[in-house]
């Protein structure tokens, strides 16, 4: 048996009580004690003086689906020790061999074998042997390609068949449940009565709904109501994902759309939500586009913009559309190396470049980058992101995924100490031990972590031991990819992942497979 222990520290342990002075003993891959301990008994020592043990971080939206099989650190450097994946309607599963690319498709590429559903997943995942532990949702836009492939219209009994035998192979092989991205195409062509059908296995299988909601704009309350209406139909919890209200046209509807949640769960059902503490998000630019004109996938979207008179509709309803400035949409991503100057740059600003307009030039950029530009978006204030992440009904995530040739969201890199450091630390928008319940025990409870997610004996030790005092991030959206502040260990299933802040190479993560 390895012991491990950690003295001399101050310990968080999830549940929201007071932090206190103690040590903490794992034998191998689990916590023995907390607290007192006999320091004398025979175990390697790590003087944590000056540091918080706090459990691990744990991110409930996350697009690292390609990213945890190439065992990339930057979630773990953060503190991060367990992420879910197949966020947001897009999963790597199911899928079949060269499959047809979806529009607003945020991996940078996909197996080309094809993955049948999660069990396929969670065998790469092994193979791959990954730094964190990861869970999975399997994406509602990847179930409809599958079985429709970019088609526009409802599904038939034939494709409610094979979306539904693909969900229940997912789900018996251990996916956390079902998500959608209702503004993002496929998924934007279903109906309330699709989602609903859908998570007839969800249930069944006692599994979990997330939603990316159909709207964050002028309907962002209609959008709140249908995932309510989904909820109580289907029967099954519902999580919203990354809360907010998008532009300053808007920002005044979030109290309502709160209201609106917190109603349904006095009511009885079972929703929370999640939120990154960032007043930007990142996106594909195709998002913002009216959904007619995505029927076919990207190459439908390219045939349409090939059309002059089509071309200048879509350029209108987008711009009609809009809920923030043309200068708040940053170019991050682009398909071709030629382009990569435009990257850092506004829309509105390349547009004043080249003379156009800002939605000709939006439109412009699609077609010249085969429909795979992504952007960084301005979209929130401080007072409507202080009011959800502080919301007891709200868990801390990083909606985080990596450009490789171009610029990620710092949040990818900086979440945790961002939050920790700037806005609980430095801002006091809440106690320090009520913010770790919102990394943490939290998002455990919520998809049913088993003994994960709290500081106690017999839990797993995954933990992530900080200095308060120091921690923070550099990342900006200049500069994203660098390294946190103030991250001194890491462990995961009992095991250093990052110790005196350096990785140390150990992949101790696992597949976490749901079941009933």
């Amino acid at each position: 048996m390895k012991r491990t222990l950690l003295t001399n520290a101050t310990i968080v342990d999830g549940t929201g009580a007071a932090a206190c002075a103690g040590s903490l003993l794992i034998e191998d891959d689990r916590i023995a004690a907390a607290g007192a301990i006999d320091t004398a008994i025979e175990a390697e020592r790590v003087d944590c003086s000056g540091l918080h043990i706090a459990p691990g971080f744990i991110d409930v939206h996350s697009h690292a689906d390609m990213e945890v099989l190439a065992r990339k650190p930057n979630k773990l450097l953060q503190g991060v020790t367990t992420e879910v994946i197949g966020n947001c309607g897009f999963s790597l599963y199911p899928t079949l061999p060269n499959m047809p690319k979806m529009t607003g498709e945020i991996f940078d590429g996909e197996p080309v074998e094809g993955m049948a559903s999660a069990g396929n997943y969670f065998d790469a995942l092994e193979k791959a042997q990954p730094v964190l532990n990861v869970a999975a949702l399997t994406g509602h836009s990847a179930l409809r390609v599958y079985a429709m492939r970019m088609r526009g219209d409802l599904p038939s009994e034939g494709d409610f068949a094979v979306m539904e035998g693909a969900l229940h192979a997912s789900l018996e092989a251990g996916s956390l449940g079902l998500s959608t991205g209702l503004n993002c195409g496929a998924a934007s062509f279903s109906n309330t009565d699709e989602i609903v059908r859908l998570c007839g296995p969800v249930r069944e299988h006692g599994a979990h709904y997330t939603t990316h909601m159909r709207d964050y704009k002028f309907k962002v309350i209609e959008a709140v109501e249908e995932s309510i209406e989904v909820g109580r139909r289907a029967g099954v919890p519902v999580q919203i994902s990354h809360m907010q209200v998008v532009g300053q046209k808007n920002w005044h509807r979030l109290d309502a759309a709160l209201e609106r949640i917190e109603a349904a769960h006095r009511s009885g059902l079972d929703i929370n939500m999640d939120a990154y503490p960032y007043l930007a998000g990142s996106c594909s630019l195709l998002q913002f586009l009216p959904k007619w004109c995505q029927d076919g996938g990207a190459a439908g979207l390219l045939r349409e913009l090939s059309d002059p008179q089509k071309f200048d509709r879509i350029a209108k309803e987008t711009d009609d559309g809009m809920a923030n400035t043309w200068d708040d949409i940053i170019i991050c991503g682009v398909r071709h190396d030629s382009a990569r100057g435009l990257i850092g740059k506004s829309i509105q600003r390349i547009a004043e470049d080249r003379g156009l307009t800002p939605p000709i030039t939006a439109m412009t950029l699609i077609q010249e980058q085969d429909g795979n530009v992504f952007i960084i978006s301005f979209n929130n204030n401080e007072d409507n992101l202080r009011k959800v992440l502080t919301h007891p009904l709200n868990s801390v995530i990083t909606d985080g995924f990596v450009i490789e040739d171009g610029l990620s969201h710092p949040r990818t890199f900086g979440t945790y100490p961002k939050f920790l450091g700037e806005y609980v630390r430095d801002k006091r928008w809440l106690p320090m031990e009520a913010a770790i319940v919102k990394t943490s025990a939290q998002a455990a409870r919520r998809f049913r972590f088993q003994d994960r997610g709290v500081i106690a004996p017999g839990k797993f030790a995954d933990l992530a031991v900080f200095d308060y005092a120091k921690i923070g991030t550099l990342a900006d959206y200049s500069d994203p990819a660098r390294d946190p502040e103030g991250i001194r260990h890491v462990i995961v299933n009992g095991k250093f992942g990052v110790r005196d802040g350096k990785l140390t190479g150990e992949a101790a993560g696992l597949g976490l497979r749901h079941h009933v």
